[in-house]
């Protein structure tokens, strides 16, 4: 249960970084974030729909978390240069 906790957090990690990469309107964190949990949200809703995989809270809070970690490297990285 352990690895598949980091495994969500680094699957949304992309999304943070590549959402305000190509639209400048993300660069905000907070519309970053919730479009990831939206997405987060999107994907466990179809889940429970589908009967394919488990929708769980934590989940959609890990996807969270990843998105949120993915912005701040990006954010970092701008800083940097």
């Amino acid at each position: 249960m352990h690895a598949m906790f980091i495994e969500n957090i680094i699957m949304f990690i992309p999304f943070g970084v590549f959402l305000p990469t190509l639209f400048e309107r993300f660069r905000n964190w907070r519309l970053c974030v919730l479009t990831g949990f939206l997405c987060s949200c999107s994907i466990e809703i179809s889940q429970y729909i589908t009967q394919r995989g488990y929708m769980q809270l934590d989940d959609v809070v890990t996807n969270t978390v990843g998105a949120l970690l993915g912005w701040g490297s990006m954010e970092g990285g701008a800083a940097l240069a």
